[in-house]
């Protein structure tokens, strides 16, 4: 039987003797990929009446003028119709199995006069525990309008993450909302996929426009589940492992550290290290051949703990991941699960940078361990060290949140 979960705009609108696309996103699983779909609509009745299906039906009165088209390895159905008229105004559906008792998801389709081209949905697919970009539309250019994201529901979209630094409990840690550029748009990068994070969403300025995004999460991946943790002592050092695609190419590779939904530049592959970090942080070698590159980090503070991301950039495309540094007064034992092999201490010389490779994180983040206190001659006094400044203004909240009603 079909399972899963169906996704599709909640609104539609058409222009008289016009046309519309109604995309639906599905579950990609065998019984979904080759089972019945169909578009039907709502009569007063209660009834939804099929107009179309992928077995070869149309109801005789849309005869050419609607059509289906399935593309299973995408997990995705389209139903285009043509020639619109004022009676095609109601309730629809579109469905996968038998249209009572299948998966469907509904919606409304008004049609106009006039009416403005409805915005079609972007999909997003992401592998379970891996990333995605999520791009969206221009609308304020002048940057004064607040950038969100939220989750599409029944009657509103409950808010996730704005760029005042609101974020919902869940997604701490794995969700960035980038400056504006010049055109007006920007990005939304999650990391840690979910199954619970496949759904329709709805990103935007407010008060200006928006754009509705599906997210499909594959659940049959190949990206294990990396540690999300590292422990590290005050004055010690500790190192761990980005990795990436060998076959992609990509611009550049660098560590950001994540608080309150902002990720401020720590160090990159074109030499940059923060101030804050200099002589501290460095990438100390990379791999090619198996697409990984370790970053290794010397005369830990208690002022270092918190989130970090690997990213990996190229144009709109950003692949990430992320880890959560705890820093402790003495040595960690080594029945703490979170602990990881000692590795040798590295010296405070100057941070190296080590030469740009091609190609793109996947998400994963493979700890290599936790050392001994640094052999560095010399006190650290953490009184004078310089705290990383928030990208973004705003207070960090964790309440739960408001909604943005359509």
């Amino acid at each position: 039987p079909v399972s899963g979960s169906l996704y599709g705009p909640r609104f539609l609108t058409g222009g008289l003797g016009g046309s519309i696309t109604h995309q639906c996103f599905y579950s990609i699983t065998p019984a979904n990929k080759y089972d019945r779909k169909y578009w039907c609509k709502i009569a007063e009745n209660g009834v939804c009446y099929t107009i179309i299906s992928s077995t070869d039906f149309t109801s005789e009165e849309y005869v050419g003028r609607v059509s289906l088209q399935d593309i299973p390895q995408n997990g995705t159905f389209a139903v285009t119709m043509t020639g619109l008229q004022s009676s095609d105004t109601g309730r629809y559906r579109c469905g996968i199995g038998p249209t009572r008792g299948g998966l469907y998801a509904s919606l409304n389709l008004t049609v106009l006069a006039d009416a403005a081209v409805s915005r079609p949905l972007q999909l997003i697919q992401g592998e379970l525990h891996g990333s995605v970009t999520v791009l969206c539309p221009s609308g304020d250019t002048q940057g004064g309008g607040k950038r969100f994201w939220c989750k599409v529901g029944r009657t509103s979209c409950t808010l996730i993450a704005d760029s005042d630094g609101y974020m919902g409990r869940h997604y701490l840690g794995r969700i960035f909302i980038t400056p504006q550029e010049s055109s007006g748009a920007f990005k939304v990068l999650i990391n840690d996929l979910m199954k619970e994070d496949s759904g329709l969403y709805r990103c935007g300025i407010e008060r200006h426009s928006s754009q509705e995004v599906v997210l499909q999460v594959t659940t049959a991946s190949a990206l294990p589940r990396r540690p999300k943790f590292l422990s590290g002592t005050v004055r010690g050092s500790l190192s761990f492992k980005c990795h990436y695609d060998p076959k992609r190419s990509y611009e550049k590779k660098s560590l950001c550290r994540w608080e309150g939904g902002s990720c401020s530049l720590l160090l990159d592959t074109d030499g940059f290290v923060h101030e804050s970090y200099r002589g501290r942080v460095q990438i100390a070698g990379s791999d090619p051949e198996h697409g990984t590159y370790t970053v290794v980090m010397s005369q830990l503070r208690k002022e270092d703990a918190g989130w970090y991301w690997c990213r990996a950039q190229s144009g709109h495309t950003e692949h990430t991941s992320s880890v959560k540094l705890r820093i402790h007064e003495e040595i960690c034992s080594s029945q703490n699960p979170e602990t990881t092999t000692p590795v040798k201490p590295i010296s405070s010389s100057p941070a190296a940078s080590s030469t740009p490779t091609r190609g793109s994180t996947t998400g994963l983040m493979d700890v290599m361990g936790t050392v001994t206190k640094s052999t560095t001659v010399g006190i650290v006094t953490t009184a004078t060290s310089t705290l990383l400044p928030t990208a973004t203004p705003g207070t960090f909240r964790t309440s739960p949140g408001g909604t943005y009603h359509k």
